[in-house]
């Protein structure tokens, strides 16, 4: 592992659900291509998780939402090569959250980076989708069973 950045970076993603369909912004990039994320961001400082996620959906989904339980939380090892090698420690909390039930999607004042549309998805149609980062998919497919682990542990 390159040298390791000091501190932690927390991000918050939101998982909106509704019905059989999940809620996903879409980004398109020369180096990935399409691919679908949740929506969400890092924390800002004196902030706790749930205003995190309110703030970042208002930005990126232009809508309230109504923040709940944890569902998954996760160790993230990002290699970064700028300005040299090193690797970012990101943990990232997954908030069961809720959308208002006319909710139209729609990017909002502050879209994410390459962020160019926000879309519902249905859950048992996401493995016919990139989502990004990859251990996205397999939680967001098994979040209807019971039997899921809160603390995923490290993923890559």
């Amino acid at each position: 592992m390159d040298q390791l950045q000091s501190g932690i970076r927390i991000t918050v993603r939101a998982v909106i659900v509704q019905g059989n369909k999940i809620l996903l912004i879409k980004k398109d990039s020369p180096a990935d291509g399409i691919r679908y994320t949740l929506p969400g961001g890092a924390l800002e400082s004196g902030e706790t998780l749930h205003e995190a996620v309110i703030r970042e959906c208002q930005e990126e989904i232009n809508t309230a939402v109504e923040a709940f339980d944890i569902l998954h939380v996760a160790d993230f090892f990002i290699p970064k090569l700028v300005p040299q090698p090193y690797t970012r420690h990101q943990l990232e909390v997954l908030i069961q959250c809720k959308a208002p039930i006319d909710y139209t999607p729609n990017s909002g004042p502050e879209p994410d980076k390459h962020q160019v549309g926000v879309e519902w998805l249905a859950l048992d149609d996401l493995s016919n989708h990139t989502i990004s980062p990859n251990f996205f998919a397999e939680l967001l497919i098994n979040l209807q069973s019971s039997d899921h682990p809160v603390y995923v542990g490290s993923v890559a």
